[in-house]
């Protein structure tokens, strides 16, 4: 099958676009012939210098939405680029276009392509959440138009969680045509992971007694990482030994650094450059702490589990991802049990290998990768 991903090319770091070099490599494993498509901007290219590795890409002129004055009303309302970029598909000739929307306002111009192309179709949209829901501005007109473009739509959409895909089918007012298939991540080879470990705690300076919480992401509002450094500060006066890493860049790491060189915590908490292999850094940790406001699947999250950590976890994400529990992770109450849990390392390996039991029995890059596939052969057996 010769499948073609689509980004909306929001950037090469975000989750939801790391996806698609995933879901791109997993198909390939199953024998597919796959190829990227996303914008000709610089800051696509690392991502699709990774995806040049195992599949073609292809490079286009194209505005993302959140480059464009008026974001969503200027995309959907953009048929030109659409018109172009039909040609560009139809070009490459694909049994199957997959679009891969970040939100649902995201690529409306390309969601009209792929109605238009003719071609198979499938779109994935990671966050369901509506603009109202996400506090945005000017709410009611962005539900409005994303709401249109989506019904217009015809092809299966995918949802990557179920609770984002009840999210989706309230929005659209309609559960037809809406599937959930969760991302799939690398399940690693946990057999060095001791002497990985070891190594990154002798680079960085962490006792292997201590306990290490390590972060992964971007530094923007949505992953909260100010909120990161107040909860690490409230582990410290419980557990003075406790270390924290987080590994991202963004916009907000020069808050970050003034308020660790503002209460003397460089010795603490380390702040690493952006790096596409997180595998090392969680092989040294003891826990992984994410706090983000709102998530689809974050594949930070699904990589924990596969190298066998326990995610200490915020309330909000706890009920949007109810496959985190007190076997496999650690919940963040105002009772402040967490401390204890924290301070266990016997439970936190016991949580730590039912995480990578999870990640092996609903995350695996052959299972996302199979779903897609038979989803792929409906969609194309629908159309004449």
């Amino acid at each position: 099958m010769k499948v073609l991903l689509v980004s909306t090319s929001s950037g090469s770091r975000g989750g939801g676009e790391l996806y698609l070099v995933y879901l791109g490599r997993a198909l390939t494993a199953r024998g597919h012939q796959v190829a990227l498509w996303a914008s000709s901007h610089p800051r696509m290219d690392e991502l699709c210098a990774r995806f040049a590795a195992f599949g073609e890409v292809l490079r286009h002129e194209y505005k993302n939405t959140y480059d464009r004055r008026f974001r969503s009303v200027a995309s959907y309302l953009d048929r030109a680029t659409a018109r172009a970029v039909v040609r560009s598909w139809r070009l490459h000739a694909p049994d199957v276009v997959h679009l891969n929307k970040q939100n649902l306002e995201d690529g409306l111009d390309l969601l009209r392509a792929a109605g238009d192309c003719g071609l198979p179709g499938v779109c994935t949209v990671h966050l369901t959440q509506s603009a109202r829901y996400l506090r945005a501005r000017t709410p009611w007109i962005r539900d409005w138009i994303a709401r249109r473009a989506l019904q217009r739509y015809r092809a299966p959409l995918v949802a990557v969680i179920e609770e984002r895909k009840r999210d989706l089918a309230n929005f659209l007012r309609t559960s037809d045509r809406i599937h959930a298939i969760p991302n799939g991540v690398e399940l690693y080879d946990l057999s060095e992971r001791r002497k990985v470990g070891d190594a990154v705690r002798h680079e960085f300076g962490v006792a292997r007694n201590s306990l290490l919480l390590v972060a992964v992401g971007r530094m923007v509002p949505q992953k909260r990482p100010i909120a990161f450094l107040e909860f690490a500060s409230r582990i410290l006066e419980r557990l003075p030994h406790a270390r924290f890493i987080w590994v991202g860049d963004g916009q907000l790491a020069a808050e970050w650094d003034h308020w660790v060189a503002e209460r003397h915590l460089g010795n603490v908490i380390q702040r690493l450059p952006w790096r596409s292999d997180v595998r090392d850094m969680l092989f040294a940790a003891d826990a992984f702490l994410h706090l983000a406001e709102f998530e689809g699947l974050p594949l930070a999250i699904l990589e924990a589990l596969s190298a066998g950590l326990p995610c200490v976890i915020s309330p909000n994400l706890l009920r949007e991802m109810p496959f985190l529990n007190g076997t496999n992770s650690v919940a963040i109450d105002d009772a402040g049990e967490w401390a204890q849990t924290l301070a266990n390392p016997d439970e936190l390996a016991l949580r730590g290998k039912n995480a990578r039991r999870l990640a092996e029995e609903q995350f695996s890059f052959d299972m996302m990768a199979a779903r897609y596939e038979a989803l792929y052969r409906d969609a194309i057996a629908r159309i004449p």
